[in-house]
């Protein structure tokens, strides 16, 4: 039969009280209390409830971690990132996929809950689609979180400059190629990060008095593959193809090698995110490096830091990784 706290006060003649407080190490017992106490634990195998401990301590050791999707590598490195703070650190994750159920909105109100219930004691939030009414509300139910990729004043985040990433991936394309004639394709407008490489894309074009191509996908392979019938008949015109992420870049170089033009040759892709497979497809992918594992790692330490000193770290923080553009051959070099 398991031991309890009540049965443990029982044996050694104390309160229940006395007999928390030498477990926990708080307030005051005598030597010779706690000796007899702990003999008592030792000889029982007593093992303390962790919901009943998580619950008078009001922690759960639980971090909460939303992530779009669990397919494509960018996702996997960031949770990768995070769970190795987080088990480093004794917490357990609890992971919350939005595209799991294709129901963003119904997987949204299920995290939603969790941290208004206080479920977890912390969250990583990756909601490329959150508002700034919604983000608000979840700062309001005073856990502790900090948002990927997006940035909301109320709280902090782990994000890059999206835009000086875009513009200096244009400039390599325009002074160091001479392309004149450069399609950019992005994804939907509510993704945050692809607008501001649109942004860029646009300030480029402008400040060089380009012609603009953009076409819009959903940033996924199959995307890519998509968006290129609209493509295909600019592409005696084009120069280059600039894609908002690798995926749809991917999908693009398949389709032009069907069509048997050699990318990196007679047309330049390239694509953002270095996705770990970008070195190894043919032509190599030129690409922009974001942090993927560092995202997840920064948030992790950044947010436990929060949870633990809440009086030190108060004002919200915007964290800006390092980016890197990698030349591969699809740009033509």
């Amino acid at each position: 039969m398991k031991l309890t706290i009540a049965q443990i006060a029982k044996l050694a003649n104390v309160s229940k009280a006395t007999v928390s407080r030498a477990l926990n190490g708080s307030g005051y017992v005598s030597e010779e209390t706690r000796k007899k106490i702990l003999e008592i634990v030792k000889k029982y195998d007593y093992v303390p409830d962790s919901k009943a401990v998580s619950l008078s301590k009001k922690k759960t050791n639980t971090i909460g971690i939303i992530l779009p999707s669990v397919s494509g590598p960018f996702y996997g490195e960031v949770l990768k990132g995070a769970e190795e703070v987080l088990i480093h650190e004794g917490y357990f994750t609890l992971l919350v996929v939005l595209d799991s159920n294709n129901n963003i909105k119904k997987a949204r109100e299920r995290y939603l809950k969790v941290i208004r219930e206080k479920r977890v004691d912390g969250a990583i939030i990756f909601d490329p689609m959150l508002d700034q009414k919604t983000a608000i509300r979840i700062v309001e139910y005073g856990v502790p979180v900090i948002f990927l990729v997006k940035v909301f004043k109320e709280a902090d985040s782990v994000t890059i400059d999206n835009f000086s990433a875009s513009v200096a991936m244009m400039e390599h394309l325009i002074k160091d190629h001479g392309y004149k004639n450069i399609a950019f394709v992005r994804g939907p407008e509510t993704s945050i990060d692809s607008e501001e490489r649109y942004k860029g894309y646009m300030f480029s074009v402008q400040k060089y008095g380009l012609e603009t191509y953009v076409f819009n996908s959903d940033l996924t392979y199959e995307g890519g593959r998509k968006v290129f019938e609209k493509i295909k008949p600019f592409l005696k015109n084009l120069d280059a193809i600039f894609c908002a992420n690798d995926e749809m870049a991917l999908g693009i170089v398949k389709e032009l090698k069907n069509e048997g033009i050699h990318p990196g040759e007679d047309i330049a892709v390239v694509g953002f995110d270095d996705a770990v497979w970008t070195p190894h497809i043919e032509p190599p992918l030129t690409t922009v490096h974001q942090p993927m594992y560092e995202y997840g790692k920064v948030a992790a330490s950044r947010l436990l830091d929060r949870i633990r000193y809440p009086d030190t770290f108060q004002k919200p923080l915007t964290i800006k990784l390092n980016w890197e553009i990698v030349i591969r051959k699809s740009c033509g070099c």
